[in-house]
């Protein structure tokens, strides 16, 4: 846009040299032009040589102020290197590489961590020459750019406060605050064909037509409205912008569909919105596990000897399932809700397809390999014994011809038995695999929690 040009021009005009002092790169610069400069090449003794072809090099301006010089370096590879602050630079960077003019010739190098420069090449004006050594260089460089850096800082708070503004006008410029609306829309990049629980993200962007014809959009469509221009209001889907995901709790989608709502911040009787229907056909793996023996002491205080940890057991769960009409299709879905009756708390709530498969994990956790025996010892430390699985009971409304629901409840493994101290020794015993839980399946009137 010709009015963002016009802004950024007065943003590089609007940063004066004030800071006064040690002379920054755009002090200096007014003794160099743009032109074909003799380079000097350190070689591999650390000694300046001249390179035979001639390097062109481009300075280009913002009023005053240098804001990129152009390095033709071997005379065909073009190095862009841009000012470190515009309003007070002190070298010029090009990826890993900076350049910074002092005296008669400008210095092409690299700066590390320690505040040290490590000179590469001198670039001198046409006709001038270059005798200098690479110490010398190095310091002369490093001196003038730690003495540049401490006069930065008003230049620096000064470039800060012409950024911030430069992005408020901006926001101003992009945005639908101060216009005339005629209308908003939602336009979806993206339309998954499973819209369920943990499903990928749904994308979309909002168009806004001005009453003048104007189209605006948000940047995922090419545009430049800001999201804050806009309140969010979705339902049955994260409240976030450019892309939304199906909520994991169907107790928060009522009427099986999600439906993007926003409002114009500006013009509060502007809205748009976009429903989408739920498919409810993508499986679910849903974890109730015990703890493995490795992990037991961060549930219990646990004295550790050679043996090795016992598991911890899966908890019991309630399994309800009810078969009702999909709100928006009519087609048979079924509502689930698993209850952990060991920890007394829900865990989960979804509405899948008859055919969709749920995967429960009750499974109990595996012992921890027993240790290295102790010299006292003929024998290696125990394995800790496996835990339980955990107990499921799987109720079904009458409703419910189909339900398609794995268990997975077994004990889990005792672990190895640690190695003896001494080769003649013996092994630990294997721990204990813990006990199968059962599954229990009833058919009665379920009541759920949603």
């Amino acid at each position: 846009m010709k009015q963002t040009t016009i802004i950024i021009a007065m943003f590089l005009l609007s940063i004066t040299n004030s800071v006064l002092g040690q002379e920054n790169q755009n002090v200096i610069l007014k003794n160099f032009e743009s032109g074909k400069y003799t380079v000097y090449k350190l070689n591999a003794k650390k000694k300046f040589e001249k390179v035979k072809k001639m390097w062109p090099v481009e300075i280009t301006k913002q009023g005053t102020n240098v804001s990129k010089v152009l390095v033709k370096r071997a005379g065909i590879l073009d190095e862009l290197f841009e000012a470190d602050i515009p309003g007070y630079p002190a070298y010029f960077g090009f990826n890993n590489y900076r350049l910074s003019f002092i005296k008669n010739y400008a210095v092409y190098y690299e700066w590390n961590g320690k505040q040290q420069a490590k000179t590469k090449y001198i670039l001198v004006k046409s006709g001038g020459s270059f005798s200098g050594n690479l110490e010398a260089v190095n310091k002369s460089i490093a001196s003038y750019a730690i003495a540049t850096f401490k006069n930065q800082t008003g230049a620096r708070a000064n470039v800060k406060e012409a950024k911030a503004e430069l992005a408020e006008t901006e926001r101003k410029i992009n945005s639908l605050e101060g216009k005339l609306v005629k209308k908003i829309e939602i336009q979806l990049l993206s339309n998954p064909s499973k819209v369920a629980h943990f499903s990928e993200a749904i994308k979309y962007g909002v168009i806004a037509t001005l009453k003048d014809g104007s189209i605006l959009k948000t940047s995922n469509l090419g545009g430049k409205i800001p999201w804050d221009d806009f309140v969010l209001t979705h339902e049955g889907a994260s409240n976030t912008v450019d892309e939304v995901r199906v909520d994991e709790n169907a107790a928060n989608i009522p009427n099986d569909l999600i439906k993007l709502k926003i409002t114009s911040k500006y013009h509060s009787s502007l809205k748009a919105s976009k429903s989408i229907n739920t498919t409810n056909d993508l499986s679910i793996q849903v974890n109730q596990n015990g703890f493995w023996g490795w992990e037991r002491h961060k549930y219990m205080t646990v004295f550790q000897g050679v043996d090795g940890q016992h598991a911890g057991r899966a908890d019991n769960l309630v399994v309800k399932v009810k078969t009702v009409s999909h709100k928006q299709t009519g087609v048979k879905i079924n509502k689930i809700e698993i209850y952990n009756t060991t920890d007394e708390k829900l865990v989960a709530q979804y509405k899948l397809s008859p055919s969709t498969e749920l995967i429960i994990n009750a499974k109990g956790g595996q012992g921890a390999k027993g240790s290295k025996g102790r010299k006292s010892d003929n024998k290696g430390g125990n394995g800790g014994n496996g835990g339980a699985g955990g107990n499921v009971t799987i109720i079904k409304a009458p409703s419910v011809l189909k339900c398609n629901i794995t268990i997975n409840n077994h004990g889990g493994k005792g672990g190895n038995g640690g190695a003896p101290y001494y080769s003649s020794g013996i092994k630990g015993d294997r721990g204990v695999s813990g006990d199968n839980g059962k599954i229990i399946n009833q058919v009665k009137k379920v009541v759920l929690k949603f």
